[in-house]
């Protein structure tokens, strides 16, 4: 069956029920049953009606003749089970269809929360800087103050998002994602564009993007099952993940097994991994710029089997280089109380696996819905000392290794209802080697969360996490955090990928 047919079929259907609905005299059991065989008829339809469409695609760009690509920013249904699907064919000159009726598509989405922990909100930001022998954040380049990671004790509002995506022409689609905090902050997140009609699965992205680097890096903070980021990624990537300004080139060949494979050139102005010294402190340190960029590159490649229209499984392989890793390091003395700066020059690496598997349940609501999500992340710096207070020091090396993983499990416990489940560590290995050598021990945490979906517009969200963080060589802090959150979308905002 078409599927402009399964349209008419479900609104038919649709259409006799509502006439029940207005006029008849049952109690609320009864009307509450027809409600719930609505919607489990809205899904059933939209779950057939996807999986032709991906058919139909995958059909479309096995042809030569016709050249595919893929669609728009965050344009796939939010409830497909389909890990990616296969690109879609670009519309014709002047074609207009409802993605592009309004371009650009306009979005607000707020995202709010209360918040409590046991270190009179000091905890909040103990997670993000959680111990490793190459230390926090490095860089002192101007991020407008906004960040992602960061709470007081009570009231928040995180920021304010807003999106404009478009498809320009038969080419290229567009996106630009700004974030607005508390106070007034206004930081560009994205701001790209995507080819559409290159031939044999090739696509271009140029800008600045979030990359394509592990699974949850390119996720905006709406996205997340739980109200903040993994302890992987904070410490590691810090609280932006890697965000950068350049060029990202992917292929999707005709394979029978979904393949994506992509690199990417990058500017390299990191927080963390890739950071470089900013203009103050070259000058105190009496030191030249790290050079030109690009200065960041990364690769990746994820595979998808098909499993069926409620399955969904896909495994990545991520890796970065830097070529430019800055670092300054502040230590003092037992005898000393004076506070002594390292500088350390060098370059970086830092591997990621990541695996998602989903479960799409027949039951309406998300009711019996299941995904688990897990990375290992491993960064690895070799650093030699440019500047110190003891120049005997002067050209050592230090080779810094920090790793960690995250899994997290959501399962759909009603209609609506999401219960998360997730775990996270920094450091099963946190050591420093070379002309220096030194272990160090892991921060974890076990976080608890309850989602409520109300409809595809907003979201409430109770979360609970016990934290056990190395914030000092020999030094733990142990505490509890409670979170309740708001997550409203105005406007047209199109559905994430899986």
């Amino acid at each position: 069956m078409s599927t402009p047919n399964l349209v008419r079929g479900g609104a038919g259907a649709l259409a006799l029920l509502l006439p029940l609905c207005a006029t008849a005299t049952t109690d609320d059991a009864e009307i509450a049953e027809l409600r719930a065989m609505i919607e489990a008829m809205k899904d059933q339809y939209e779950t057939r009606i996807q999986s032709l469409e991906r058919r139909l695609a995958e059909a479309e760009s096995r042809t030569p003749p016709r050249a595919t690509a893929p669609s728009g920013a965050d344009s796939r249904p939010m409830r497909a089970p389909v890990v990616h699907q296969a690109p879609t064919p670009a519309p014709r000159r002047g074609a207009l269809s409802a993605a592009n009726a309004f371009n650009p598509q306009i979005s607000v989405i707020l995202d709010g929360n209360y918040y409590h922990d046991d270190l009179d909100g000091e905890g909040s930001g103990l997670v993000g800087q959680a111990f490793q022998p190459s230390g926090g954040d490095h860089h002192d380049h101007d991020h407008a103050g906004h960040s992602h990671g960061t709470f007081d004790n009570g009231f928040n509002m995180r920021e304010a998002e807003l999106s404009f995506t478009a498809t320009i022409d038969p080419y290229f689609d567009a996106a630009m994602h700004m974030a607005v905090d508390s106070d007034g902050n206004v930081e560009l997140e994205e701001a790209y564009l995507q080819t559409r009609a290159l031939p044999h699965g090739l696509r271009v992205k140029a800008g600045r993007f979030l990359s394509g680097f592990g699974y949850a890096n390119a996720q905006h903070p709406h996205q997340w099952a739980f109200v903040d980021q993994n302890l992987p990624y904070l410490n590691l990537l810090g609280v932006h993940g890697l965000q950068d300004t350049g060029v990202q080139l992917t292929w999707l060949p005709a394979l029978p097994v979904y393949t994506l494979v992509g690199v990417e050139a990058l500017q390299g102005d990191q927080e963390r991994f890739g950071a470089t010294f900013g203009d103050e402190t070259l000058e105190s340190l009496g030191l030249d710029e790290a050079g030109d960029g690009p200065r960041l590159w990364t690769a990746f490649a994820k595979i998808a089997p098909d499993l069926g229209d409620q399955h969904a499984l896909q495994f990545g392989v991520s890796f970065a280089h830097g070529d430019r890793q800055q670092e300054l390091h502040a230590h003092t003395h037992d005898h000393d109380a004076e506070v002594h700066q390292t500088a350390l020059d060098g370059d970086a690496d830092l591997w990621g696996v990541d695996l998602v598997y989903a479960y799409d349940a027949p039951g309406y609501g998300g009711k019996g819905d299941l995904r688990l999500q897990s990375e290992y992340l491993r960064s690895i710096k070799d650093l030699d000392i440019i500047a110190s207070a003891h120049p005997e020091q002067l050209g050592d090396r230090r080779t810094f290794t920090t790793d960690g993983l995250y899994a997290q499990l959501t399962y759909g416990i009603a209609p609506r209802w999401t219960l998360g489940l997730r775990y996270d560590v920094l450091g099963l290995t946190n050591s420093v080697g070379g002309d220096a050598d030194a272990d160090y021990g892991s921060s974890e945490r076990w976080t608890l969360g309850l989602t409520w979906g109300l409809t595809e517009f907003s979201q409430l969200r109770a979360q609970y996490a016990r934290n056990d963080i190395l914030v000092a060589e020999d030094t733990r802090e142990r505490f509890d955090a409670f979170y309740l959150q708001f997550l409203m979308s105005m406007g047209s905002h199109g559905a994430h990928a899986f």
